[in-house]
């Protein structure tokens, strides 16, 4: 065999060659039971044996001198071990296109292949004369490599479950040169779009990378989901709508109150959905981030933290902030919630809570989405609430869905409280669903928690209202539709409280935790749009400015959550405010949302859903169905440019353009974010950071209120109050303007 031969160095845990395929090879056993849909949706009788090639040969170039010389000594080697071990190839007993595409798969499993071809092609003389040099590099360790070939029908017989063999190499001279063997006819192929078999090449790239990445992070299986649901809920008794979705195989469509247990109704259809291995992954899919760390908790506590990821734009800070609370040090936390998130992000655990965007940017080939796609083969998708989002978002979930449903074997799970009939249509058509599950009629009638009124006026001619209900000590929750109302609202009315809270989304994190983590204890909340999802919050009476009717009943939720309390009153003032146009710009809803509340008095959840028929029946507006439209077309267009082993960075960037969002630091806190930055601190850093529209932000800088210079975030130069938030009607004089 020679002499041992290292696939990491004693700084990443030392292992051999051996050891580490070995373990991604039991990685690929885990993974080969959990998705044996693949085989049929990539029509591939074979698959697991070329996935098995695969990622035997995928390290083979780390035999090379210089490699083990870098691993060993530190010294660099300048060259690509995925070029060298993509041409062991040669010893596959398979057809040239499938060897092709196995080499192509080992080449990338590390870098896209522009980016190779760019620096380690062999079409060049140059580049040739050096991949000769590296492949003589192997001539003193070939023995081992011969070795490992000899023990294929071995371990194929282990970790496959029937024996192939390969043919051995004798010498480097049987090596090919897999640049001119498969790359440059890939590249060509792909500037003339004439790729095909794209799901056999996106599965072998896919499942490589996450049995490679799954064993250099110490895992040797995939995590199956829970055996057994029911028995985990232990019901005494089911709802009618649990009931059904537990025995509902294939898509489905559920519309029910909140608070009726549609969470485990759909966690009941997606066990009952499993395949016989329980290794289809389940994708929980929800608007708010709020609401997804909300649900990751829960899941977590029922599942256990083996079984459930988190994944958001913040998800790294919040798994930081969780380990903290256990007593971690800073570099602990950091480290903890490092690996923890890495999982996260990996084929591993069976439950993923996450927003609809970490679906998504892989369609828009952000790096590694063959692995990504590859999970999503035969998932089970849960979307919840998904009237909450605009035309334009909506458009690229159902088109997602709708790919992901007919070219990759996906099952669609949809549940809504407030579900307009033009979108229940639109998904179910589309996504040819024929499931639709609903309450029984006369059980919801009974349910009755708000007594709706529509007064007068806006907030501020109806103040003293408000102060009087304070004062005589019931809980007062006042939702308003813009910051800048909320505040002003706030400073009106937190004299009158015992104890009071003001809620929006321009706080910086660290003041945005301390208020959330208080606000059962409160008397007074005013808030915007943040208070209408997973608040653990149960207040007296509501206040609110105008809405449209699935944003009022979201509110309404937050008062008398439990039905405990009889019937509690939420009022709707008549008027909003000006800048209300912005928040929601077709205000012919709201308009007719108040016409139809106006003729409201108990709110029976019966009554809900007809009154969100009724105030949506025409569906979009004119200018909302172009946006919805053009959307969809745009997301077929970025589907067809979607191909293995290329990362379309054209594509990538209109991904990243989509959001309308800008992190900014409060000038008060420049100081101590620098601090954090020097003291090597980045997630107490991110604690001084704060979100701002992007038109926010360009109205800002054009006032020269915005510091950009060099940082890697910008200062924002207006006042700041913990109590309060970000005051961007109260600007400092300054030397930034433009």
């Amino acid at each position: 065999m020679g002499k041992k031969i290292l696939a990491k160095s004693s700084k990443y845990g030392e292992e051999t060659l051996i050891q580490h395929t070995q373990n991604a090879l039991q990685v690929f056993k885990s993974l080969k039971n959990a998705y044996p849909e693949v085989i049929e949706i990539c029509d591939e009788e074979k698959f697991y044996d070329y996935l098995f090639a695969a990622i035997f040969l995928h390290d083979f170039g780390k035999a090379a001198e210089g490699f083990q010389r870098m691993l060993k000594e530190g010294k660099p080697w300048g060259y690509r071990h995925e070029i060298i071990s993509a041409g062991f190839i040669s010893c596959l007993p398979f057809s040239n296109d499938v060897r092709k595409d196995i080499s192509l798969a080992i080449i990338t499993h590390h870098k896209d292949l522009y980016e190779l071809q760019e620096n380690y092609s062999t079409l060049t003389a140059p580049g040739k004369d050096n991949y000769i040099r590296r492949l003589k590099e192997l001539n003193d360790n070939i023995k081992y490599l011969q070795y490992m070939i000899g023990e294929v029908p071995r371990w194929s017989k282990e970790y496959l479950g029937y024996e192939i063999s390969l043919k051995q190499i004798q010498s480097i001279e049987e090596i090919q040169d897999a640049f001119c063997f498969a790359a440059k006819e890939y590249l060509n192929d792909y500037e003339d779009k004439k790729v095909e078999k794209h799901k056999r090449k996106l599965f072998l790239r896919g499942f490589l990378t996450a049995c490679d990445h799954l064993s250099s992070a110490s895992q040797d299986e995939i995590i199956k989901a829970i055996s057994d649901m029911e028995v985990l809920f232990k019901f005494d008794k089911y709802k009618d709508t649990q009931l059904k979705a537990m025995n509902t195989k294939g898509s489905a469509v559920l519309i029910a109150p909140t608070g009726y247990g549609k969470t485990e109704a759909s966690l009941l259809w997606s066990n009952y959905n499993q395949n016989e291995s329980k290794g289809k992954r389940v994708f929980y899919i929800l608007p708010y981030t709020a609401s997804i760390n909300a649900m990751y908790n829960r899941l977590k506590n029922s599942f256990g933290d083996e079984s459930v990821a988190l994944l958001h734009g913040k998800a790294f800070y919040f798994l930081y902030k969780e380990f903290t609370k256990s007593g971690e040090d800073y570099f602990g936390a950091v480290s903890k919630a490092k690996t923890k998130y890495d999982l996260s992000k990996k084929i591993f655990k069976p439950y993923k809570i996450l927003t609809p965007f970490q679906i998504l940017k892989y369609f828009f080939s952000v790096t590694g989405f063959e692995q990504h796609i590859g999970e999503m083969a035969g998932g089970l998708f849960i979307v919840d609430e998904v009237h909450s989002y605009d035309p334009h978002t909506t458009a690229l979930i159902l088109e997602s869905l709708k790919y992901l449903k007919e070219e990759y074997n996906a099952e669609i799970f949809i549940m809504s409280a407030t579900l307009p009939e033009f979108l229940k249509k639109l998904f179910m058509e589309e996504l040819n669903i024929g499931n639709l599950i609903e309450p029984n009629k006369e059980e919801i009638k009974a349910i009755a928690r708000h007594r709706v009124s529509i007064i007068e006026g806006d907030a501020f001619s109806n103040i003293s209202r408000i102060i009087k209900d304070i004062k005589e000590d019931k809980k007062v929750l006042v939702a308003c539709n813009t910051v800048e109302r909320a505040q002003n609202i706030y400073c009106e009315l937190k004299k009158y409280a015992k104890k009071s809270a003001l809620l929006h989304s321009r706080f910086v994190l660290k003041d945005r935790e301390r208020i959330e983590k208080n606000l059962n204890s409160v008397q007074l909340l005013v808030g915007t749009q943040a208070i209408e999802v997973s608040l653990d919050i149960d207040f007296d009476i509501l206040y609110t400015d105008p809405a449209p009717i699935d944003a009022l009943i979201q509110r309404f939720g937050r008062v008398n959550r439990k039905g405990l309390k009889n019937v509690s009153p939420v009022y709707i003032f008549s008027k909003g405010s000006e800048e209300d146009r912005f928040v929601y710009k077709n205000q012919s809803i709201v308009n007719k949302t108040l016409e139809l509340l106006s003729k409201c008095d108990v709110l029976s959840e019966d009554l809900i859903q007809n009154l969100v028929n009724e105030t949506y029946k025409n569906g979009y507006d004119d200018k909302d169905y172009e946006e919805f439209l053009k959307a969809r077309e745009s997301f077929k267009s970025v589907i067809g440019q979607l191909y293995p082993f290329i990362e379309n960075k054209q594509v990538k960037e209109e991904f990243y353009e989509m959001f309308d969002n800008r992190e900014v630091v409060p000038y008060t806190f420049k100081e101590e974010y620098m601090d954090k930055i020097k003291n090597k601190e980045y997630f107490e850093a991110v604690g001084y950071m704060v979100g701002i529209s992007q038109r926010r932000y360009i109205s800002l800088k054009k006032q020269g209120l915005i510091e950009d210079d060099g940082y890697d975030v910008d200062f924002v130069y207006c006042e700041y109050d913990k109590d309060l938030g970000l005051l961007i009607g109260n600007a400092y004089d300054n030397i930034f303007t433009p």
